[in-house]
């Protein structure tokens, strides 16, 4: 009984400690990009981005398949460098920002691999839809920041969806299905005081 009672404590401590050593981690607004571009009529690709996101990351360096990332995106922050065009995005026949007015990525797995990579797979919910996401990453660098020495992962991202999985099917095939992403976020390790909330 006695043996049983330490193995029982031992795996409980061990448990506890694994739990610990995922770091959080929140992405710096002003050095996130979520880009997109989509393919307009076979005559050009068009590109665009949205602006308005926010990101918090558990990671941990030595199990990194522990990890885990939520992600939220404002969709009226879509941005395709002509006002009108990002009027009608924004309406009934695109993204409808006034009933669906954010986007969320949830990550459920992580599996890494060589030189810095990493399969993240996740929930992807756009348009009142939820969908399966697979993005192509890549941990740039894992080093104090040099201009405010906080802890800062940099990342890369890679993935693409199908927009009519989501019920934006306006103007398909005329206007491209597939929407390839591209992803560049910077994160900081939170303060201790912050890690509560």
């Amino acid at each position: 009984m006695h043996y049983q009672a330490v193995t029982t404590a031992i795996l409980v401590a061990l448990a506890a400690t694994a739990g610990l050593a995922a770091e959080p981690y929140k992405v710096e607004k002003t050095h996130a990009d979520l880009l997109f571009d989509i393919d307009h009529a076979g005559f050009t690709r068009k590109h665009g981005s949205f602006h308005n996101l926010d990101a918090t990351l558990q990671y941990d360096a030595q199990h990194p398949e522990q990890s885990h990332v939520s992600v939220t995106v404002q969709v009226d922050s879509i941005d395709t460098g002509f006002t009108l065009r990002d009027q009608e995005l924004k309406g009934e026949k695109f993204f409808d920002a006034a009933k669906y007015p954010v986007m969320r990525f949830e990550s459920i797995r992580v599996t890494p691999g060589p030189n810095h990579t990493l399969v993240v797979e996740g929930d992807l919910t756009l348009h009142g839809v939820t969908r399966p996401l697979t993005l192509h990453a890549t941990l740039n660098k894992s080093a104090p920041n040099p201009f405010d020495r906080k802890a800062t992962l940099g990342f890369s991202a890679t993935g693409s969806l199908k927009r009519s999985d989501f019920g934006v099917s306006s103007f398909v095939p005329m206007i491209g299905d597939e929407v390839r992403i591209e992803i560049e976020a910077e994160f900081n390790q939170k303060a201790s005081a912050d890690r509560g909330s």
